[in-house]
């Protein structure tokens, strides 16, 4: 008998685990209730406050308790709270969880959950759901639900980098809140069940322009950009925006070109006129609506996979102008072409433009992964009052009452956001900077 040497034999079962492993695989999260609680605690008292610079989380006691009358034992609740920052949020959420339902289930992207078999082991005990295509996640999610411990999905999809606006919601949330209430009332279970809109802002707690001058150091160096270190803030925050959006449209081949007096952001509209244009022309069977890239990404990036193999160079260009849209339309002129700005909107505008164009290394995607703020901030959470969700709006013939469900959850989170903003406003006046990209218009 030939005996296979040990060394081939170990290569051969770890090729044949390799292949088994896919990030495409859906598998239902198995929750570890001690390993939560601990993860729980190191969050509240360590990762939030020393390495994601959140020292204050501000939650008052009439939103507590609005958040403990949704999320228990007798109801089935979906939170849906919004999504201004990666990572960050997440911790949020972790928080949230911590305080009323340890054993909550939360969703996070397919590429995180599943990146190895030891990340998807350790996902899936903390109770985090994959957004695999055609997972089982919204079944399990409905289960869960209905086992009072609350299913929290931020329904905008992706971090917005915008702390002042919430951005399109994504139908999943309302979708799944829909279902558990159609199987609770077939099963006689008069449970209410709800949609639970949280929302928060953060807020410096004091100057940080030391911190942002770091931040527009980083990218000046990352880009090869001229250096403003003799700049003050606002100066140099806006040379960097202009050079930018030189150096984007450069590399892109756009006809648009920041000629000296161009108002900054009519020379933005019109590159993310040249983009919307260029994608339209190139993929007119996504039929998308670019002023609503939310939904407009999901059918281009569906598009632009079906031609990968006939125009790979193509689509990588096509996929490349997508990003600077979406880069674009984030540092919208109704938010940031003002006379001042609070150097938390400086900050959110720096971390977006980072991780849309600073992305090669080690270090840019560390940092990409871990966004580490400008300096010592508190997060200000707020819980509206539910919104009741009935059994007849799930099915074809309720898509008009989950439209309009949506409608409210959206409508619930700008308006918390609004208040806290005007809440917020005399201690965030305090450190604004004057807007150099402001065309006085």
């Amino acid at each position: 008998m030939t005996h296979e040497p040990e060394a081939a034999r170990g290569a051969r079962v770890a090729e044949r685990g390799r292949r088994a492993f896919s990030p495409l695989e859906y598998r239902d999260p198995r929750p570890a209730a001690r390993l939560i609680d601990l993860l729980g605690a190191v969050n509240r008292f360590a990762f939030l406050p020393g390495v994601l610079k959140v020292r204050l989380f501000e939650l008052p006691a009439a939103d507590r308790a609005r958040l403990a009358a949704s999320v228990n034992a007798g109801t089935a609740a979906f939170l849906g709270p919004v999504h201004p920052e990666f990572l960050t949020d997440w911790m949020v959420d972790k928080e949230i969880s911590r305080r009323v339902s340890p054993l909550m289930a939360h969703w996070a992207a397919h590429e995180i959950v599943n990146a190895s078999p030891a990340a998807r082991a350790f996902w899936l005990a903390n109770n985090l759901v994959a957004n695999v295509p055609g997972g089982a996640g919204k079944a399990y999610s409905v289960d869960w639900a209905l086992r009072g411990h609350g299913v929290l999905l931020h329904p905008e999809g992706t971090a917005t980098w915008q702390g002042e606006r919430v951005s399109t919601l994504l139908p999943g949330l309302v979708d799944m809140a829909c279902e558990a209430a159609a199987r609770a009332a077939s099963i006689g279970d008069a449970r209410p069940v709800w949609l639970v809109p949280i929302a928060w802002r953060f807020t410096f707690m004091r100057d940080v322009r030391r911190g942002l001058s770091r931040d527009l150091s980083r990218l000046e160096r990352g880009l090869g950009l001229p250096r403003g270190d003799r700049l003050a803030v606002p100066e140099r925050f806006a040379a960097l925006m202009r050079n930018v959006l030189a150096r984007q449209c450069a590399r892109l081949g756009l006809a648009t070109r920041l000629d000296a007096g161009r108002p900054y952001f009519a020379a933005q509209s019109a590159a993310a006129d040249e983009l919307r244009r260029d994608l339209a022309e190139r993929y007119p069977e996504a039929e998308a609506d670019f002023a609503d890239l939310t939904r407009a990404q999901f059918q281009l990036r569906r598009a632009m996979r079906e031609r990968a193999a006939a125009d790979p160079e193509g689509v990588q260009r096509d996929r490349a102008r997508l990003a600077e849209l979406q880069r674009l339309m984030g540092f919208d002129a109704a938010l940031y072409d003002r006379p001042h700005l609070e150097q938390e909107r400086i900050a959110e505008v720096l971390k977006r433009a980072r991780s849309s164009v600073l992305t090669h290394g080690f270090r840019n995607a560390l940092h990409n992964t871990v966004p580490v703020a400008a300096g010592p901030r508190t997060v200000h959470v707020r819980v509206a009052e539910p919104i009741a969700v009935r059994p007849a709006a799930a099915g074809e013939d309720g898509a008009p009452a989950r439209a309009a469900l949506l409608a409210q959850h959206r409508a619930s989170l700008q308006a918390m956001l609004d208040r806290l903003g005007t809440d917020l406003a005399e201690h965030t006046a305090r450190f604004r900077l004057p807007n150099p990209l402001h065309d006085g218009g």
